[in-house]
């Protein structure tokens, strides 16, 4: 959990100096292992952390455990560069230089309560603590406290864009349900719609869910306009003038607006996908693989600047992230060449304008919403192994929801007492449209 903070004028100094500190830190564990890396020799995180207790404890200003956490992170990062490297990924191990790291406190040694009920963050033996307000956490799901004696490592982050300091508070959350590995559900992602969700009941119904994410899209481009227009009355100004300074602030704000925007739509669209993985109950789940789509755009034909901009900022890592913890599956990728071409009814590739399919294959005329079409084609291969023709007669259920509601919960009242009409916009609200497949 993420808890927003605000320090004194002497704890805020003595917090960036340490952020820096372990920084420096990282980088000097970093150019140690890359050297003994050319020397032939291989340490292990114990020589790591064995070869550290060696720096001067000048240059150590924080607990121990905080030091310890920045062994820990590098060799997280080298075994998931590893592990990737095997995958046929092209990666590198840790190299950059940082200038800025959050300080980790290990629960009962990093932090603790004191006798005054509020929260303590050690800095070492000798160094006078940070001591904050105890902050109040709820169990979303519950509605109830959770204890300080439940919570687990802490750490103190520094938000440079939005320019404020934060707890991010481990606390301990209920596992996901099991769900049956025997059942499939396929997704398709996108950037209009980010997820299309599609799976086969029993009965040999194909329910297709849409999530709409033009929410985010419409959050970007103010970010992007906005901070055009600051980028250009900054380019006629001294850089670090009075007036730099002020349009530097507010490019900042709105990009730090736009993070928190885009993050709580990632909530919103995994926690979706999730209920219809549980409510279908789908143990394994897999999505079109276009992992590094958004690399090397400039050597494609047909793909603009503002195309390759909407490939950059898409979140769809951070989205398969939040899925994979909400529900316990790990996510497989599937190719899905021509899945929105291909028609399901009869495997006839098509050239679809717009949101809407449409098979020009006489004997066929398959209509239904072009991203359920890429959805079921991939559900259709996964469960076959290639794309298979669905039986004749098969019904086809579409439902429509949005990943954040337009209105804000007044609003949404507001609205709610006008009309009908009004109420038939409610936000969230799905909307379903079934057809059967014609023989």
């Amino acid at each position: 959990m993420q808890v927003g903070i605000i320090l004194s004028a002497a704890d805020y100094r003595r917090a960036h100096d340490a952020c820096h500190r372990t920084a420096q830190l990282w980088n000097t564990v970093v150019d140690w292992v890359h050297t003994e890396w050319a020397a032939g020799r291989y340490p292990s995180i114990y020589d790591t952390k064995k070869w550290m207790t060696t720096i001067p404890r000048a240059d150590r200003p924080f607990h121990a455990h905080t030091a310890q956490a920045v062994v820990f992170d590098l060799f997280d990062a080298i075994t998931t560069a590893r592990t990737n490297r095997r995958n046929g990924m092209i990666v590198k191990y840790p190299w950059r230089t940082k200038n800025y790291r959050p300080l980790a406190f290990t629960a009962h040694n990093g932090w603790h309560v004191n006798g005054k009920g509020r929260l303590s963050l050690s800095l070492g033996r000798g160094r006078p603590p940070i001591v904050l307000v105890l902050p109040e956490l709820v169990d979303s799901e519950t509605g109830f406290p959770i204890p300080p004696a439940l919570w687990g490592e802490i750490k103190l982050c520094w938000d440079i864009t939005g320019r404020r300091w934060s707890l991010h508070i481990s606390v301990p959350t209920k596992p996901p349900r099991v769900l049956n590995p025997t059942r499939t559900m396929a997704g398709d992602e996108g950037i209009i719609n980010p997820f299309t969700l599609a799976v086969q009941q029993d009965d040999g119904t194909i329910n297709v869910t849409v999530i709409n994410g033009r929410a985010a899209r419409a959050i970007k481009h103010r970010r992007n306009t906005t901070h055009s227009v600051l980028d250009k009355k900054m380019s006629r100004c001294t850089k670090g003038s009075r007036r730099w300074r002020k349009l530097n602030a507010a490019k900042k704000k709105s990009a730090a607006t736009t993070n928190r925007g885009l993050r709580n739509i990632d909530h919103q669209v995994s926690r979706k996908v999730a209920a219809f993985a549980h409510t279908h109950d789908t143990g394994r789940i897999v999505v079109g693989d276009v992992r590094g789509i958004e690399q090397h755009t400039r050597r494609r034909r047909n793909t603009g600047r503002h195309q390759r901009r909407r490939l950059s900022q898409w979140s769809r890592g951070r989205q398969e992230t939040y899925i994979h913890h909400k529900t316990g599956v790990e996510l497989e990728h599937l190719d899905e060449s021509y899945s929105t071409r291909t028609c399901p009814a009869c495997l006839t590739r098509n050239r679809p304008t717009g949101r809407r399919y449409h098979c020009q294959n006489e004997a066929c005329r398959f209509t239904c919403h072009r991203d359920a079409v890429g959805a079921i084609n991939i559900l259709m291969k996964a469960l076959h192994g290639q794309y298979t023709a669905i039986d004749p007669g098969t019904e086809i259920r579409v439902t429509y929801l949005r990943a954040t509601p337009n209105w804000t919960a007044p609003q949404g009242r507001v609205h709610s007492r006008t009309t009908a009409s009004a109420r038939s916009k409610a936000p969230n609200r799905a909307t379903t449209s079934s057809q059967p497949l014609a023989a």
